[in-house]
């Protein structure tokens, strides 16, 4: 009889921590679901995080996909980061740059490349890099924890996305209509990396952290981060990258249980 396989839970569960990590397993299970024969035919080349709240997404599900991959012997598969929003009229005549750039890391016309990402409303912090992956002759696809109103930015999407395939792993917060499709990832200082509006690049938070022993009341707090020190910073990066290896476990470990369920 085909066993009945448990319910992915979205808060703690034991050996994690943190719950904004532990949330991500249920809508990145959904995500493999739904690209389980590209993942098994080794169909990407390279996957691709957005740099700032998609790191801890990124590693999850670009560490099962490779774990998968070495065990079906299939070519080596890397994790790099890129910031999503840049700017297209300055960045494409440069796509040559970023086609050798990504080359360096395995990807090639032959493979698709993964892009992933914590949420998802009109595209726009993806449109300039989707747009560039093309240009070079690249096909890709977009895995996202969650969709922002999809269905009244539905042809916003498209209008910035084009065809590319949005994979979605449905995520929906409970008991909240505030971005309930934003995962509690995007607010947290476990990837250890922010983005402000109108910023081209992620920096790290430690870089403007407090100051151990410094009052938060005597510094400028739009130069500052006056909530966390380094080491809490260190910390909460340390703790989110452990669990976020515990959830590539599980991942595995249910995985692998389907297969044996057949």
């Amino acid at each position: 009889m085909k066993e009945t396989l448990p319910k992915v839970e979205t808060k703690p569960r034991k050996g994690i921590e943190l719950e904004e990590v532990a949330e991500l397993e249920e809508p990145i299970r959904k995500i493999i679901e739904k690209i389980k024969s590209r993942i098994e035919n080794g169909e990407y080349g390279l996957i691709i995080g957005d740099d700032a709240s998609g790191r801890i997404p990124t590693l999850i599900l670009g560490n099962f996909i490779k774990n998968i991959s070495e065990k079906k012997g299939l070519d080596k598969l890397n994790i790099i980061f890129i910031p999503g929003k840049l700017n297209y009229f300055f960045h494409r005549e440069r796509s040559k740059e970023l086609d050798k750039y990504i080359s360096g890391y395995g990807a090639t016309k032959k493979r698709r490349i993964l892009i992933v990402t914590d949420t998802i409303q009109s595209g726009g912090s993806l449109e300039t890099l989707v747009k560039l992956l093309k240009k070079s002759g690249h096909s890709c696809d977009i895995a996202t924890i969650g969709i922002e109103f999809p269905d009244e930015y539905d042809d916003e999407r498209f209008k910035n996305l084009g065809t590319t395939e949005v994979i979605s792993g449905e995520y929906q917060k409970r008991n909240s209509d505030f971005h309930p499709n934003t995962p509690g990832v995007y607010q947290s200082e476990s990837s250890g990396v922010y983005k402000r509006p109108g910023d081209k690049v992620s920096k790290t938070l430690k870089s403007s952290a407090l100051p151990e022993g410094v009052d938060p009341e005597d510094v400028n707090p739009e130069s500052i981060n006056t909530h966390s020190s380094r080491q809490e910073i260190q910390e909460s990066i340390n703790k989110s990258r452990k669990d976020a290896n515990v959830v590539v476990e599980h991942l595995i470990d249910w995985y692998e249980s389907q297969k044996q369920g057949k």
